[in-house]
């Protein structure tokens, strides 16, 4: 499983730029926001990801046939599922599944136990937004989780160049996942964010 995955790309030269810096995946919104680009855009900047690094389609409550006709479209290698997919749902994908927990409060994680899935991401809780707030939760909660869920769980939410490597230090997450903490707007990513957090994260992983 990727630890450092950089998520809401919608450019060719972003895809190109972030696997340089050396991020492990590289994610594509497929479902809803501001980040959200075509099968056919989303085909297109795939073919552009480098064999090393992991292309994710993240969906956020698809219908299974949906999903699967767009994994297999676009390429993609794994998904991230944002939304309130249950487990049989996941259990049913054949590409391997990142399942996203949104964190309102410390002990949410403890009724994915059960899920058959690659990772879990554990992310902020808005009840408005899925995903993609850039507002962190208090990542001392990831601790238990880490410990108790039967995958590696990475962590999302809020995380910049200037914070993840405390995020790590205080959740002991296996990975990170970020998205608009290395932008300059939405779906537009700033080089030097996007290098100085791939190289924060990797010091923290490494210790």
């Amino acid at each position: 499983m990727f630890r450092i995955k950089i998520c809401g790309v919608t450019r060719a030269q972003d895809v190109k730029m972030i696997a340089r810096a050396g991020a492990d995946a590289i994610g594509f919104q497929m479902s809803l926001g501001p980040r959200k680009i075509t099968p056919t855009q989303a085909r297109r900047l795939v073919k552009l990801v480098p064999p090393l690094v992991t292309p994710v389609g993240v969906f956020v409550n698809e219908p299974l046939s949906r999903l699967e006709k767009l994994a297999q479209f676009c390429g993609f290698q794994a998904v991230q599922l944002h939304g309130e997919e249950p487990e049989d749902y996941c259990r049913r994908i054949k590409a391997p599944v990142m399942k996203v927990i949104r964190m309102k409060n410390p002990n949410v994680y403890k009724a994915f136990r059960g899920f058959q899935v690659a990772a879990y991401l554990l992310d902020t809780y808005n009840k408005a937004i899925p995903g993609g707030t850039g507002k962190g939760f208090p990542y001392p909660w990831a601790r238990k989780a880490v410990q108790e869920l039967p995958a590696p769980v990475l962590v999302a939410g809020g995380l910049t160049s200037d914070n993840v490597q405390r995020a790590i230090r205080l959740s002991h997450a296996f990975g990170v996942d970020v998205s608009s903490g290395v932008e300059n707007r939405p779906g537009l990513k700033d080089s030097r964010q996007v290098s100085l957090f791939i190289q924060n994260a990797k010091k923290a992983l490494q210790c």
